[in-house]
């Protein structure tokens, strides 16, 4: 008997018993295109279009269809391939599960999303996921580095995306338009092999089939940071512009909260988005002491970034330039700040966003822009600067890895130069002449 049929009603018996064949080939429409149906043990029963309206050519595709689907579920396999797109939105969205669970930070999330879309997606599109070996991820990372020179996103003008709810459309700059650096690729690399990872858990391939993706090492680099006499003109360079009778009160304003940002940073360690987060509940015991003499004030900060937080102790000097903050706040909202208002502020109220542009012009009117290595100075560089000095003071590099929100590997790798500089005496030794 053929196994042809139209589509049995829903409450019709199997029409396979009877054809004796493990499948049955049916119509949803008499004049329509041909289906194939049958069971696969741990999947339940399977429907798929064989795409032709022609009997003989419709018996042939739908034996090879199920001989293929038996022939992977005996291989550990889904019965059907998994396109790489269908298989990068289902990563997407256990990683939204995950983040959910608070099992995985959200900004984390957000930023891979971004990474499966843009670029994964694009390259592998609608290929099976069991069908890309270590050649195509060899053609990936080609594709990838002239992504913004050569490739696609050479005539991208504006990246949209969400931020608060809302869309932001952000300008393709000409810095922008350049190959990815050693770390911004191997960083997009893990969420590959991690993508690739969860294909292999749910069974859309063996993990033996999951291509060799490699990690290349990005070898450590010096931070651009401060030497002492750099930090030293740069706070002279700070107080003479205060003081520039050519300015408004506003400007004034402006460059003092600058200021007390830049001694901040670079005497507590924070990084940019930790201090933009930050709160006065967040500068702990500082309320209780603000009358007291500086060395007296026993201050904690409190900071939330990177998805973490921890509670740390920054250098008594960085007290006093909270006492700025603070009365600029009383004097432009004529009471105490509470504890949600944030500790760097505009003149209404509002948190302070990036301090990128003011903090350039004052970085090059101190001639301070980049390091002795042409690297561009940013905020971050009063972190490293703090890293640096406290190595330099013999600070025990584990006790500064904490209270720095880092480890004392990271520390090891990016400072090590400073540490040579604190053991100065110990590779001097007195040589003695045998």
């Amino acid at each position: 008997m053929s196994p042809l049929a139209a589509e049995p009603p829903p409450r019709s018996p199997d029409r396979s018993a009877t054809s004796k064949l493990p499948y049955v080939i049916f119509q949803r429409t008499p004049d329509g295109p041909y289906w194939v149906r049958f069971s696969i043990r741990g999947e339940g029963q399977i429907r798929r279009p064989l795409e032709t309206r022609d009997p003989t050519l419709a018996e042939q595709l739908a034996l090879e269809a199920y001989v293929e689907s038996k022939h992977r579920a005996k291989s550990g396999l889904r019965s059907r391939a998994r396109t790489f797109s269908r298989v990068a939105e289902e990563f997407i969205t256990q990683l939204r599960r995950e983040a959910e669970r608070k099992e995985r930070r959200q900004f984390q999330v957000d930023q891979w999303r971004r990474i499966v879309e843009r670029y994964f997606v694009s390259f592998f599109a609608e290929r099976a996921i069991d069908g890309i070996i270590d050649a195509d991820i060899h053609r990936y990372r080609e594709w990838r580095k002239d992504y913004w020179t050569i490739g696609p996103g050479k005539d991208v003008q504006i990246i949209p995306y969400m931020r608060g709810g809302r869309q932001i459309r952000r300008p393709i700059t000409a810095r922008m338009r350049k190959p990815p650096s050693p770390s911004a690729l191997r960083s997009e690399f893990v969420v590959l092999r991690l993508l690739f990872r969860f294909a292999a858990q749910q069974g859309y391939i063996k993990t033996a089939q999951v291509p060799e993706i490699h990690l290349t090492r990005v070898p450590a680099n010096a931070r651009p940071s401060f030497e002492a006499h750099e930090f030293t003109r740069l706070e002279q360079v700070s107080l003479e512009r205060l003081t520039d009778a050519k300015i408004n009160d506003h400007v004034r304003r402006d460059r003092a909260v600058l200021h007390a940002y830049c001694m901040i940073a670079a005497l507590s360690g924070c990084r940019p988005t930790e201090l933009k987060n930050l709160n006065w509940s967040d500068v702990l015991g500082y309320r209780e002491c603000r009358s007291m003499p500086i060395d007296e004030r026993d201050v904690r900060l409190r900071v939330r970034g990177k998805g973490k937080n921890r509670v740390f102790v920054p250098m008594l000097a960085a007290v006093s330039w909270f006492d700025i903050l603070w009365n600029f706040w009383l004097k432009a909202a004529g009471r105490e700040p509470g504890d949600d208002d944030p500790v760097f502020a505009t003149p209404t109220g509002k948190r302070l966003g990036s301090v990128k542009k003011s903090l350039s012009e004052l970085l090059r009117a101190a001639g301070l822009l980049t390091d002795h290595r042409g690297a561009r100075r940013t905020a971050y560089s009063f972190r490293h600067f703090y890293i640096s000095q406290q190595l330099i003071a013999g600070v025990d590099v584990f006790l500064l890895a904490k209270n720095a929100g880092t480890s004392s590997d990271m520390i090891e790798r990016f400072y090590g130069q400073v540490k040579l500089e604190r053991m100065a005496k110990e590779l001097r030794p007195e040589w003695r002449k045998q």
